[in-house]
This record gives C-alpha cells, structure tokens and sequence, in this order.
C-alpha cells in the first residue's frame, strides 16, 4: 500500500497539469450537482412549508346559530386530520374584511349584518395535506349539511407537488449525464497520464508484475483526485451559499421559513465528496485495465 501511494503521489508530481485538469473536471461535475441538489432540497422544504400552512375554509350555511356554529367546531376539533380549527364568526369577518381592504366599506355597510358567512378555518396535519386527503376530507365535511362552500385550493397544492417531482426527476437525470460525463473526460485525462507512462508500464508487465501492482497507484491518484475534487467543490459551493445568497436574502425577502437557505446537510456533503471519489477510481480503472488489456 505505502509503494502504490508513493507511485500516486509521484505521478500526479510528474503530471501535475493533467491531475489539475482531472480534478478541475470533477470539482465541476459536482458544483453542478450540489447547486442543483440544495436547489432541490430548499424548494422541497419551501413546498413542505406551504402544505404545513394548508388551511381549509369550511363557511357555514346561512342561518346557523351560535350555539350551532361551535358545536360544529368543537366535533371537527376531535378529528385526527385537523391540527387546529378556529370559528371566525359574521362580525370577526367583516372586521377582518374591512382592516385589509377599506373600499369595501360602502358595500359591507349597505348589505348590513351578515354579509360575510361565518367559518371554520382549520389547519390539517402534514399527512393529511395531499391533494386525494384534501379531497376526502371536504368532501366529507360537505356531507354534514353544515357549509355551504369548502375553500382549500387543491388545485394549487396539486401542482406545487407535481413541480417539485419533476424537478427530482430532471435531477436525477442531470445528475446521471453529469457523472458519465465527469467519468468520460477524467478517464481521458488518465489515458493521456497511461500513455506518457507506458514504457514503465510495459516493462512491468514483461518483470512479471500483476494487473492489481500496476493498477494500485492509479487508483490511488483517482481516489486524490476525486478528493480534492469533492473538497474544492464543497468549498466552492459553501462559499456561494454564504456569501452571494445571503446577501441576495438580505436585500430581497424571501417566504422560505426560519432557516432561510439550507446548505447540503452532513450526509449529503459526504455523499457528494465519496462520488468524486468513486469518479475518480472508476476513470482510473477503466483507462488502464483497458491499457492492460492491449498488452496482453
């Protein structure tokens, strides 16, 4: 292990600029995949924020008493799909009504009491917040003969989930095209180091020297590459999340919670670090196994 790491390290000494364009090609790969991985991961928890703020507005038929109203608020409290549920009666309404939009006043005052219906406005709980529950649950809140109209913008949930899995889906396949093309281009590098290095390599095959010592040290010097390569674009992302997006945020406000922009969490920073890695080994293997392979 320590020859194979000592020919590593003399190697990529001896090819330094091919190493730097190998690693170049991996560190890019990567931005790409890790920009688009935390643009996926934030747009998920901004997605999930929204579906956390569902409400449903169920509005009471008209004439319903007080007595009624609460009764029917405190059955629909006991449910397991309602997190919190709030009677905004008539009057509670129309103040609300009159705060947010004052030209309004004229005709609030003209059509008197009770122009605006009492209602319930209730907050789901998180596994109820998809489009079939959202169905399931108005539909059987119309089935009470309490409300006249249910209000729970399921159209606009239903795309904003479907947004969010194609998203997934072209990351996938960006991700695939990125990694075959990081694999290509390094493993083109590696060829060039191969064929520099092939009087070496040719007469430790006539010495007797197994496929495995020969394609040690390559390996190894993948393995750095993909490393340094994992590291630089970690930091180079790091440093875009911390300095160019935080100032965007401080200078436009964005609903994105209380975190604001996450950065790849711990997993995913070592996910992402171990496929440079596996990028740089593969690229390795393949070029000189197929160099090899021509010797025999």
């Amino acid at each position: 292990m320590k020859n194979s790491i000592f020919h590593a390290v003399r190697g990529l000494r001896e090819h330094t600029y091919l190493a730097v364009v190998g690693t170049g090609v991996i560190a890019a790969a990567l931005v790409l995949l890790g920009g688009y991985a935390m643009i996926v991961t934030n747009l998920g928890a901004v997605v999930s924020g929204w579906k956390r703020d569902v409400h449903v507005s169920a509005y009471f038929v008209p004439g319903q008493s007080p007595e009624a109203q609460e009764a029917a608020r405190a059955e629909l409290a006991l449910r397991p799909e309602v997190e919190l549920v709030e009677l905004v009666t008539s009057a509670e309404a129309q103040v609300w009504m009159l705060e947010r939009v004052p030209e309004v006043q004229p005709i609030v005052e003209e059509l008197g009491e009770g122009a605006l219906p009492a209602s319930l406005e209730v907050s789901l709980r998180a596994a109820y917040t998809s489009p079939v529950a959202l169905d399931a649950f108005a539909e059987s809140l119309r089935e009470g003969g309490h409300f006249a109209e249910i209000d729970y913008g399921r159209e606009w949930v239903e795309r904003s989930s479907a947004f969010l899995h194609t998203l997934t889906i072209l990351g996938v396949a960006l991700g695939g095209m990125l990694v075959l093309a990081a694999l290509f281009l390094v493993g083109n590098t590696i060829n060039l180091v191969v064929y520099a290095r092939r009087d070496e390599l040719e007469i430790l095959r006539l010495v007797g020297a197994s496929d495995g010592y020969i394609l040690a040290p390559f390996l190894v010097e993948g393995a750095l590459q993909g490393l340094v390569g994992g590291g630089a674009a970690l930091s180079l992302l790091y440093g875009v999340h911390a300095l160019v997006v935080a100032r965007l945020l401080g200078g436009v406000p964005l609903a994105l919670g209380e975190g604001g922009l996450a950065f790849l969490s711990p997993v995913a920073a070592v996910g992402l670090a171990a496929l440079g890695v596996s990028i740089g080994v593969a690229a390795a293997g393949f070029s000189v196994r197929r160099f090899l392979s021509r010797l025999a």
